[in-house]
């Protein structure tokens, strides 16, 4: 299997598709072509290999899964060169902390736990 071929004939048109008919681009579809720009640009098999590894690291799969999916020796090299952080986790993943300290803090009854300074007065 060339990949050539396979870029040329499977994700060029895809990723270049037209915006008005939302086809492959060179088809006769009586107007002129423009590129949908929703689609992302190609930018080669190594951006294409660390979006692999970035997608898989976002949707929680083992590093073992995309050290396989890249053919990698080692883990470690999928980790430090194809996996990026994506904002978007680091956030989710801080939100998901709070929400764990929010539950930690409440009583057996569901109930948040207050602070000293929001204690009740005694009412007698």
């Amino acid at each position: 299997m060339s990949l050539d071929n396979v870029r040329y004939r499977q994700i060029l048109p895809v990723l270049n598709r037209c915006a008005v008919c939302k086809k492959a681009p060179h088809s006769a579809n009586g107007h002129e072509y423009v590129r949908d720009e929703t689609m992302p640009k190609w930018h080669g098999w190594h951006a294409f290999r660390r979006a692999l590894a970035t997608d898989l690291h976002s949707s929680g799969a083992a590093v073992k899964v995309a050290q396989g999916a890249l053919r990698h020796a080692d883990p470690a090299l999928t980790l430090r060169v194809y996996t990026k952080i994506v904002a978007e986790d680091v956030r989710a993943a801080i939100e998901e902390r709070d929400r764990r300290l929010e539950l930690s803090l409440q009583d057996t009854s569901g109930t948040p736990a207050r602070s000293e300074s929001e204690k009740a007065e005694s009412v007698n």
